[in-house]
């Protein structure tokens, strides 16, 4: 019959206790992942405070709230063949992580707005009638998972030229 000492009994428990810890913190879960940010439009015009928004902006960290100063952006236009930018600024909303972003670029022209949460980029196209067309947040693949990568002004350049012929 084996037996083992009450102490042995311990050391072994807190060894495998600590390799479990160390195996736990391995996990995909514990992994931490970039900001995102997601586009909702048609807002609700129901909603007192976000009423006559453009769109909400969704913000997301695996820790923490996000803050108004946590995003920024930019208005990115053509109007009659010139380019132009406009900075944009953002609202809270009184829920937590989601802010409105009222229209603060020119009706006439091409438009598509450059919204950043951090190191987080959506590229938002707008039709000619000012509304979302389409929402991308381009991503790279690292280790085998899909974050989010910087974006050029060659690629604002091009969602801009594409907005243009709708």
């Amino acid at each position: 019959m084996y037996r083992t000492s009450s102490r042995t009994s311990l050391l072994s428990f807190a060894a495998l206790a600590l390799v479990a810890a160390a195996t736990l913190g391995a996990t995909p879960a514990s992994v931490k992942w970039p900001p995102w940010l997601s586009i909702e439009s048609p807002v609700n015009p129901y909603d007192q405070s976000t009423r006559g928004a453009a769109l909400l902006v969704h913000a997301s960290f695996r820790e923490g709230l996000a803050q108004l100063s946590d995003l920024s952006g930019s208005a990115e236009g053509s109007v009659n063949g010139e380019r132009r930018s406009v900075a944009l600024h953002f609202d809270a909303t009184g829920r937590p992580n989601v802010f409105a972003l009222r229209r603060q670029w020119p009706s006439e022209g091409a438009w598509v707005l450059r919204i950043s949460l951090r190191t987080t980029t959506a590229i938002v196209a707008l039709d000619r009638a000012g509304e979302v067309a389409s929402v991308s947040v381009p991503t790279q693949l690292s280790n085998g998972t899909a974050v989010p990568r910087a974006i050029g002004a060659k690629e604002i350049d091009s969602a801009l030229a594409v907005a243009a012929r709708r």
